[in-house]
């Protein structure tokens, strides 16, 4: 009869100790994971890719409460607003896990909307989080990449 003998530990227990995961890496990969997981949420990722029923993929016209002209030249707010809303997913206006907002200028009441009501993956951003001072300002660096469309 042959006899096999039973490891004490798993080999990946023994790793495990070996690099300090328990103590060390996990808390680390596990706050990794959050951060990541927070910012890509606040993009709107895990939505569908395709917009759904009633949904609208960001043409057509906006509907008249967003209508009017940008109602500030603060470019540097809005670059501000950008950095901290919108670079994640369209970073300096390029295409990432949103579109490319430059390759596809839109008139500024379709931007309102979209940034208030958002569609497809993209999640609104209502006035309690981003005032209507700072979506106008927010709406003047646009104007300045060239993502708004005359």
């Amino acid at each position: 009869m042959i006899w096999i003998a039973q490891p004490l530990v798993s080999s990946r227990q023994l790793w495990r100790e070996a690099v300090g995961f328990s103590s060390l890496v996990r808390p680390g990969l596990i706050g990794l994971s959050l951060a990541c997981s927070a910012s890509w949420l606040a993009c709107g990722g895990g939505g569908a890719s395709e917009p759904s029923a009633g949904e609208s993929s960001g043409g057509g016209e906006a509907s008249a409460e967003y209508a009017g002209p940008i109602a500030s030249t603060d470019v540097e707010a809005g670059k501000a607003v950008f950095g901290t809303y919108c670079d994640d997913c369209h970073p300096d206006g390029d295409a990432d896990v949103g579109p490319s907002l430059i390759a596809d200028p839109h008139e500024a009441p379709r931007l309102r909307q979209q940034i208030r009501e958002g569609s497809g993956k993209m999640k609104p951003f209502p006035e309690k989080r981003v005032s209507k001072d700072d979506l106008e300002a927010l709406l003047a660096y646009l104007d300045s990449i060239g993502a708004v469309k005359k």
